[in-house]
């Protein structure tokens, strides 16, 4: 009985050793983003395109992105990043749609147990766009829009300094002018995470 109490006590101590501590933060992910965006109408018949909508199939491309965060408890923390969306999204006949990503965002946290925590992302995108025409009919362009984002994602602690991290979450609709209907914005990543 003693050295099964000995033995408990010591897995509690190595346990709680991994849980979060409050503090600075810097992370990086790698994924894919999706970025089915909608030609305009009047793009479209200026172009002569008939198909206005880019397929699921061409809709996905690689993706990282780079951050800082700070804990400010065991339920909350704030973060700052910029995410680079890998190769431009073409729709056949009109042209291409890429972007890149400033961001604020707030998450929720809810421990699971001392290794594990999920949690709930609210963020606010600043999303600069470049449109790449492949129309003499339409001209090239840059814009810049604002998203809001909602997501979800999963901490998986290895220590009180290393943790790795999924999270997929939708950043946005890109506004570009006279160009995208509708152009949302998600993104599937994982990544690392070192606390200071």
């Amino acid at each position: 009985m003693k050295k099964l109490l000995v033995a408990t006590l010591f897995a509690a101590a190595a346990s709680t050793a991994f849980a979060a501590e409050t503090g600075n933060y810097v992370f990086g992910n790698v994924g894919i983003s999706a970025n089915q965006w909608t030609l305009k109408d009047g793009a479209a018949n200026r172009a002569g395109v008939s198909d206005r909508k880019v397929n699921d199939d061409d809709a996905t491309s690689g993706m990282v992105e780079i951050g800082v965060g700070q804990r400010i408890n065991d339920n909350f923390a704030v973060e700052g990043s910029y995410l680079r969306h890998g190769d431009a999204t073409g729709l056949n006949g009109a042209g291409s749609l890429d972007y890149d990503t400033f961001r604020v965002a707030a998450l929720g946290i809810i421990p699971v147990t001392q290794q594990l925590e999920v949690y709930g992302k609210v963020s606010a995108n600043h999303i600069r766009s470049k449109f790449n025409s492949a129309s003499p009919a339409l001209a090239s362009s840059k814009d810049s829009s604002f998203g809001m984002g909602l997501g979800v994602g999963a901490a998986y602690n290895f220590d009180k300094n290393l943790s790795a991290r999924v999270e997929y979450e939708g950043i946005g609709n890109i506004g570009h002018k006279d160009i995208t209907d509708t152009a949302p914005v998600g993104a599937l990543k994982v990544g690392l995470g070192y606390r200071f």
